[in-house]
């Protein structure tokens, strides 16, 4: 009895194309080629990570992140491979047949922030504010759209991407249409965006689940205390590896740029790294944070190096029982110490730098500039946005405006708001 989906109908794509007879590139190749010539991909060399992208050149941007947790994916993917070809039993029954190819898991890391707005989770957050009552806005939600209706490979289709990559980026298989003001997670935290996909993307999602089961399509869509409980197993290594990039790489510019004091990140990083290895001994593991606060980029760089490896190493695979399709039935997950460990490294980001007063400044700019552009357009979006009728062609006016703003790098929203506000600045023949 075969499975379904086969792996040749997730393959398929979403829309019609005309056959190329030549073609030798696989369907997962042609995904990732057609990401990395998009717009949206290279709009993010100009979008914040954690450090706005006006701070320097030498810190991460949202596309170095990209291109740091494709690498790291195909690390992870490397690594179960290796599973498989020794016949580890961490595989726990998946076969190798099932996991993704290479092209594959690059293409979904490189796609999985193409969707968030200019000046980071604060763009995001006044985003949402303004879209609450008219479908929402949330990053992994407006990358399913740029994929499948906004890129401009094809008339209409995005970059008419494969059944497999859309259920590899598809993070938080829920619409918005399940949340409301009462039962949903934002309860409380008005500014918070529930984690989904919008409602007007239904018919994709339907379309990339269609040749499952109707059992497991109801239970992958299950909500479960306010947030999405499944993803499939290109997504969860898609997952993981953004995980490791943001906890490992990004800490890098923090200990560079040295933005917090010294004993305080001496010991943060202590903590962290006796939760993987508390046998450590206190000679080995000052060395190591020495290595890692050094001004030696080389002696940092081989710690981070060793600190990746060491989470990639670890990756094992875990069953779902409630699924049969090997797609959905199989997750990665980082054992417990691992996890912790990297858990911690991620708060030193999350709790110690992106909450420091300096950075919230930052951040509350970038949603002031965000939310006063937007706000600006929506009077009359027909004359105050080049080309218009281009953006029409998905949903109503109010999404129309959300796309172009969310559209947006930093310094062109900076730009635009520039032109709308400061007097004397711009001119009538200025590039838009």
């Amino acid at each position: 009895m075969s499975i379904k989906p086969s792996l040749n109908e997730l393959k398929e794509r979403f829309g019609i194309e005309p056959s190329k007879s030549k073609e030798i590139r696989t369907p997962y190749q042609r995904d990732r080629g057609r990401i990395i010539h998009s717009a949206s991909f290279r709009r993010l060399q100009t979008k914040t990570q954690v450090l706005g992208v006006g701070e320097g050149d030498f810190h991460r941007t949202r596309l170095t992140h990209s291109l740091e947790c494709a690498q790291t994916g195909y690390g992870l993917l490397h690594q179960l491979e290796h599973y498989a070809d020794s016949q580890s039993p961490k595989l726990r029954g998946l076969k190798k047949c099932w996991l993704p190819e290479r092209d594959l898991i690059e293409a979904c890391c490189l796609a999985h922030d193409i969707g968030h707005p200019p000046f980071g989770h604060g763009g995001e957050k006044l985003l949402f504010d303004r879209m609450r009552n008219c479908g929402g806005f949330e990053g992994n939600a407006q990358t399913l759209r740029i994929l499948c209706k906004l890129e401009k490979y094809t008339d209409g289709n995005g970059i008419n991407p494969t059944r497999r990559l859309i259920l590899g980026v598809l993070k938080y298989p829920v619409s918005y249409a399940k949340f409301s003001i009462e039962d949903s997670p934002v309860k409380g935290v008005p500014d918070k965006p529930p984690k989904c996909f919008y409602a007007e993307e239904q018919s994709i999602v339907n379309w990339a689940l269609e040749p499952f089961s109707t059992v497991e399509r109801e239970n992958f869509q299950t909500l479960y205390h306010g947030k999405a409980k499944y993803k499939t197993l290109d997504c969860s290594i898609m997952d993981l590896a953004d995980d490791i990039a943001y906890g490992v790489h990004d800490i890098e510019d923090i200990l560079a740029r040295k933005m917090l004091p010294e004993r305080k990140c001496r010991a943060l990083l202590e903590d962290a790294m006796r939760s993987a290895n508390p046998k450590f001994s206190d000679a080995t593991l000052q060395g190591t944070i020495d290595h890692l606060l050094s001004e030696d980029s080389f002696r940092r760089k081989q710690i981070i190096s060793r600190l990746v490896g060491y989470l990639i190493k670890s990756v094992e695979i875990k069953k779902i029982d409630k699924f049969k399709h090997p797609l959905l039935k199989y997750n990665v997950f980082l054992p417990e110490k691992a996890r912790i460990f990297l858990d911690k490294l991620k708060s030193i980001t999350l709790e110690h730098v992106a909450m420091e007063p300096h950075v919230q400044q930052l951040e509350r700019r970038g949603q002031y500039l965000v939310g006063k552009v937007f706000d600006a357009l929506s009077n009359d979006p027909h004359h105050l946005i080049p080309k218009w009728e281009t953006l029409n062609a998905h949903g109503n006016i109010q999404r129309n405006l959300c796309d172009y703003v969310a559209g947006m790098t930093d310094d062109y929203l900076e730009k635009v708001y520039s032109r709308l506000f400061v007097p004397g600045y711009g001119a009538s023949t200025d590039e838009l």
